[in-house]
């Protein structure tokens, strides 16, 4: 089955999926051009909204991260909490590497 056949069984046209591409890339730069008009504006930001978006983060990562340790597979649930460890010590970019090969080593072996 072609990538054709699957968008025609699920409903969606080569034009709808461009149209979902396009409003959420202009929504994404809209709420980055708002930012920056809002930081403009207020000079500093609040010790308050400072605090959240430090917060933020965490809050996405711990939304990526969550869901695979709950219904994930096991080479992903010991590829994250290997990735935690590692991630104490190494750069972001070689833990990413080395999750993300964890991950497809253990799929190619079939586990």
């Amino acid at each position: 089955m072609n990538g054709a056949e699957l968008l025609s069984e699920a409903g969606w046209s080569v034009g709808s999926i461009w149209l979902v591409i396009l409003v959420a890339g202009a929504l994404t730069y809209l709420t980055r051009f708002g930012g920056h008009i809002l930081i403009s504006l207020l000079g500093t930001i609040p010790p308050r909204a400072s605090a959240a978006l430090d917060a933020v983060p965490a809050a996405v990562m711990t939304a990526i991260v969550a869901p695979v340790l709950v219904s994930g597979d096991w080479p992903e649930r010991v590829a994250i909490v290997v990735c935690v460890i590692l991630s104490l010590r190494l750069p972001l970019i070689a833990v990413v590497v080395i999750g993300t090969a964890m991950v497809a080593g253990a799929r190619a072996l079939g586990w």
